[in-house]
């Protein structure tokens, strides 16, 4: 059986790559072939390892990519794309409505059987313009998807239509690795260590792309509002992207530089969270990030923004609060009551919860071979 996973962006370090990749990487590979394809590139060379090590080839088209933009000049070369390789299943994943509707339309336009469409993000809010695109793009997701998938009930209302999310939606949970990310006193104090954190330092982390939607700049208003408080604390920051250079810049204005650490890019993200004490996610919008799902793994307190789904609430040590300018006091008070919680063994929560990768992995691999 041959099966593509498309992306309706690039290939990088974000939470719909790392689903993907924790499928590849736990589901058996007997019986089937597994490409990736993305229109656009990969800067990821580590997941383009994994993918090629499981006899998959990684495809990228070179389009330019620009968020926000039109996503209509895909159509042309994903079709020319899908009419040439005889895929038996495509999984498409996108945070675009239309991705997902266009990537479908094309699909069964090369004859493809099985069409599994996969939405992985909310909508910050349901304005007029997202209206339209549901609108618009209706008929073809009544039409053309076998499947509809989604990380959390949140990112199915988004994207598809009431009646689908009412009798047709799969919840595919964002399962993790539990032996991965689990505590590990001895990495955590070798990371701290590595990174020259102070003893008694408070480390606030956070994991995501640099951009609007992960809101980095309330994590700086949270960081002076802690340490305006005296307590020596840091911001560990990982991940990139197109704002990050407005991140930089906005922490030197703030006089925060020496204590915010810009970490990049990183493929061991489950080792720079043993060394946080607090995870943090102001998000404008989001599905169901991993990264929640991660960090309670490794035993961290969270504190999430409204925004974010409690289905992500897995521990006991979660907390919901607004991500708005008269809230900033009450995400460094937070911090401080989480700040000496970190350690749990939340491993059995999380699996219970069916978060275990595993679980998702065999879920997954029934549909494809159903």
């Amino acid at each position: 059986m041959k099966i593509l996973q498309m992306f309706g962006e690039p290939v990088s370090h974000g939470g719909q790559e790392a689903f993907v990749i924790n499928m590849l990487t736990h589901m058996p590979s007997d019986g089937m072939t597994i490409d990736v394809l993305t229109p656009y590139y990969c800067d990821n060379e580590h997941y383009r390892d994994i993918i090629e090590s499981r006899g998959g080839k990684l495809y990228c088209l070179g389009m330019k990519f620009e968020p926000g933009g039109s996503r209509l000049n895909l159509i042309a070369p994903l079709k020319k794309f899908l009419s040439g390789h005889g895929y038996d299943v495509i999984h498409i994943h996108s945070g675009s409505t239309s991705v997902l509707a266009e990537g479908a339309r094309a699909a069964q336009s090369a004859g493809i059987k099985k069409i599994i469409v996969h939405s992985h993000c909310a909508a910050e809010k349901f304005t007029l313009r997202h209206a339209a695109v549901k609108f618009v793009m209706n008929a073809v997701m009544f039409g053309c998807p076998t499947h509809y998938a989604a990380c959390s009930r949140i990112a199915g209302q988004s994207k598809y239509p009431r009646r689908i999310v009412k009798r047709r939606l799969i919840i595919l949970k964002n399962g993790v690795d539990t032996q991965k990310f689990s505590f590990d006193a001895q990495m955590r104090s070798y990371m701290r260590g590595r990174l020259n954190i102070p003893e008694n330092a408070v480390v606030l982390g956070h994991v995501g792309r640099f951009s609007y939607q992960k809101n980095h700049e309330y994590l700086l208003s949270v960081l002076a509002a802690v340490r305006i408080r005296g307590i020596d604390a840091k911001l560990m920051l990982i991940g990139s992207g197109e704002n990050m250079q407005n991140v930089i810049s906005l922490a030197q204005k703030l006089g925060l530089s020496q204590h915010v650490m810009f970490i990049g890019n990183v493929n061991n993200v489950n080792d720079y969270m043993q060394a946080m004490d607090v995870f943090l996610l102001p998000s404008r919008f989001e599905g169901l990030p991993i990264v929640g799902v991660e960090a309670q793994a490794v035993g961290l307190p969270c504190i999430f923004s409204s925004a974010v789904t409690n289905e992500v609430a897995l521990t006991s040590n979660v907390c919901y609060l607004p991500a708005d300018g008269a809230s900033v006091g009450l995400w460094a008070d937070k911090v401080l009551q989480f700040a000496d919680k970190w350690g749990a063994d939340n491993t059995a929560s999380l699996k219970n919860a069916g978060f275990d990768v595993c679980r998702t992995a065999d879920i997954l691999r029934d549909i494809y071979l159903s």
